[in-house]
């Protein structure tokens, strides 16, 4: 069991691995956002994009970015 956080809210994940898809599912978000793995918190690169079909090898204190995904900002 790993502890990692989503938009600062800590939830723990089953397993070693898991995809982007799976780790928006652990705070109830879906395919309509966007997810980015943070070097920390407070990462000022903003975090690397991570695919929802892509695996991605957690770790205990792992940060996640999810951002909905309509990037018509102001369109």
């Amino acid at each position: 069991m790993f502890e990692i956080f989503v938009n600062r809210q800590k939830v723990a994940a089953s397993a070693a691995q898991m995809s982007g898809m799976q780790i928006l599912a652990l705070v109830g978000l879906g395919p309509d956002h966007d997810l980015f793995k943070l070097q920390g918190e407070g990462d000022p690169t903003g975090g690397q994009p991570v695919g929802l079909d892509q695996i991605v090898e957690l770790k205990n204190g792992d940060h996640f970015r999810a951002i909905p995904g309509n990037r018509n900002f102001g369109g």
